[in-house]
């Protein structure tokens, strides 16, 4: 879903800028994670493991690559999340029938919020009808945006199966690590999971895509921080002439 350009290294890190087809981005979990391992591919060869510091705006997002024989596994450090609403019930109507399921459909045990670690998720808790969830009204971006939100992410709170799509619903994202950070800190924040925990993420399962991200929360500097760990392998490469 997105394409991630990168410019020469600077004294901070590596400038970067992330776009969909549609617009850019101001963060992204998974072109971060693959940026990170093609730096280290290309810059540092001879190193198992490499620091890499990426400036996406003037944030700068600290990843350790480390290879093994066939792929990279990189941990990004994505910050101090913030926890931006958290959503009155008398929206819950509203929202489910927006997400094409009923009110029932929500797990009244967890709260309806909305987090960011670059990008405000609409954390939506469902205890059934997640293979039924969809966006289904046309207006969804603007929808959400009455809550602070920039996109949605469904979520079975027993199972931590998640759903997440574009604002037009077309494409359904596999794997989403700027959704899986902010749930990670939901998560520990409302006391289902506890710091330093290893949280287990799947996605991508109604997609015959299967993938886990795995993240957690530690404190550091008395500042909750949230990690996202991920595996990067090569599949394609190609040239661009200009």
């Amino acid at each position: 879903m997105e394409s991630i350009f990168v410019f020469p290294s600077t004294e901070a890190g590596y400038p970067v800028r992330i776009f969909t087809v549609e617009e850019e981005l101001e963060f992204a979990g998974h072109p971060v994670l693959g940026a990170a391992a093609v730096i280290h591919k290309c810059f540092y060869s001879s190193q198992k493991t490499a620091d890499i510091n990426l400036m996406l705006d003037k944030r700068r997002i600290h990843l350790q690559s480390q290879f093994f024989s066939d792929h990279y596994n990189v941990i990004m450090n994505q910050g101090t999340p913030e926890f931006l609403s958290v959503v009155s019930p008398k929206y819950y109507t509203d929202i489910a029938s927006s997400l094409n399921v009923d009110s029932s459909a929500l797990n009244d045990d967890y709260p309806v919020e909305v987090v960011s670690t670059g990008l405000p998720y609409l954390l939506v808790p469902l205890k059934e009808n997640l293979d039924k969830a969809k966006i289904s009204i046309s207006n969804f971006g603007e929808f959400i945006s009455q809550f602070r939100a920039k996109f949605v992410y469904v979520f079975n709170p027993e199972t931590l199966q998640c759903r997440t799509w574009n604002n037009s619903g077309t494409i359904e994202d596999i794997a989403t690590g700027s959704a899986a950070g902010p749930l990670c800190a939901y998560l520990v924040k409302n006391g289902f999971k506890k710091s330093n925990e290893l949280i287990s993420i799947s996605q991508g399962q109604y997609l015959n895509r299967p993938s886990i991200i795995e993240g957690w929360v530690s404190n550091i500097n008395m500042k909750q921080e949230v990690f996202i760990k991920g595996d990067v392998s090569f599949f394609g490469s190609g040239e661009i002439n200009i």
